[in-house]
């Protein structure tokens, strides 16, 4: 199993960091491959949070190696199993990331995080949404609503709490 966590490339709240953190940690701890778009923020928070009970991560780098993920992109590459470069340019490698996953997690986002919603939502993919932390997830209700034409939506949970979320995908993964 394997659950991407897609979100704001700048970790702005501490407390969302913490969650986000924690999330990474939940994943690798009921043994899912943790994936992210091998940037910062916080999907880089739970790639830590993962690296930090010795999961495993793997990145879907949108760079063509690890110097142009690190030198362009000015993206870690510390807390990542390892990192496939796509070569794909940003928003290119968030169809790779997502397709790869079982289910997504979004943490907060920006239109990236928007664009890697679509995606799942398009192909009917389990959604996780961490409740209150900002950006996108403050309209993706709405979102969802109006892009729901045959029920999809009801792939989507939503959760302030990170043990929670993780266990509410997980379980409509196992259904």
């Amino acid at each position: 199993m394997k659950i991407a966590v897609c979100g704001s490339n700048r970790s702005l709240d501490k407390e969302t960091a913490k969650k986000a953190f924690e999330i990474g940690k939940e994943i690798t701890g009921k043994n899912v491959l943790l994936l992210t778009g091998a940037g910062n923020g916080y999907p880089y928070e739970a790639a830590k949070g993962a690296f930090s009970v010795n999961g495993k991560v793997f990145g879907v780098s949108p760079a063509k190696n690890d110097e142009e993920h690190v030198n362009a992109y000015n993206f870690p590459n510390d807390a990542f199993t390892k990192i496939e470069f796509t070569g794909l340019g940003i928003p290119g490698r968030n169809y790779p990331l997502v397709k790869e996953a079982d289910a997504i997690i979004i943490i907060s986002g920006q239109a990236g995080s928007l664009n890697e919603f679509t995606i799942a939502f398009h192909y009917d993919k389990v959604i996780g949404i961490l409740e209150n932390s900002g950006g996108i997830v403050r309209i993706i209700k709405e979102i969802a609503e109006i892009c729901d034409k045959r029920g999809e939506s009801k792939n989507i949970i939503y959760s302030s709490e990170p043990k929670e979320l993780v266990q509410l995908v997980i379980n409509k993964l196992n259904q």
